[in-house]
């Protein structure tokens, strides 16, 4: 029987360039560069709808991104604003959120608490910073599907990443609860 080499009828040199190659390309494909908070800070705005067994509701959105803070501002359909969220970040971490609706503005630790409270709103707001752009949170552990990821009891599924390198659509999924995200434009200036 003749071998995979004598069969290509290969030099030596070229069967070894060839195995150190693939091992290369498969050590490389091992290692992960840490991901870092959006440094220039980026923007998308689009349509988000939410969905229960029992309600469904759908907003408009603004969400601004740098490494000191989010800013998500939610509106109806009709462009009536409903609330703007503020996440303040300190080395990485959520330090405070505030939610202002209307002229009243509320204060928490956990901008999901305060979004649901205040709203009736469900959206894993923690963790979308790096969730819109088809990414994981690398603070916290996850584990990667085919064309999807789970990370703090969300199954995240970016899609229609069209010509670039971020989505356009992100459809979130936990229990019962079903969360699209249709972004219309991305920008890369800084907030």
């Amino acid at each position: 029987m003749l071998t995979l080499a004598k069969q290509l009828a290969l030099p030596v040199h070229f069967r070894s360039l060839a195995g150190l190659l693939l091992a290369v390309f498969l050590l490389s494909a091992c290692v992960q560069v840490p991901l870092k908070p959006p440094s220039e800070g980026f923007a998308a705005q689009g349509r988000v709808n939410i969905r229960s067994q029992n309600q469904a509701n759908t907003a408009l959105f603004d969400w601004v991104a740098s490494p000191q803070r989010d800013v998500l501002s939610l509106s109806s359909p009709l462009g009536n604003t409903l609330a703007q969220l503020t996440i303040q970040y300190q080395a990485g971490e959520i330090v405070a959120a505030q939610l202002q609706h209307g002229a009243t503005m509320d204060v928490a630790e956990q901008p999901e608490a305060l979004l649901a409270q205040v709203t009736g709103l469900v959206m894993p707001v923690s963790g979308m910073r790096w969730w819109l752009r088809g990414l994981p949170d690398p603070k916290q552990p996850f584990t990667r599907g085919a064309d999807d990821f789970e990370q703090s009891g969300w199954r995240i599924r970016p899609s229609d990443y069209r010509a670039g390198n971020w989505p356009y659509r992100v459809e979130l999924t936990r229990d019962d609860l079903r969360i699209l995200v249709m972004i219309k434009e991305w920008s890369h200036a800084a907030p």
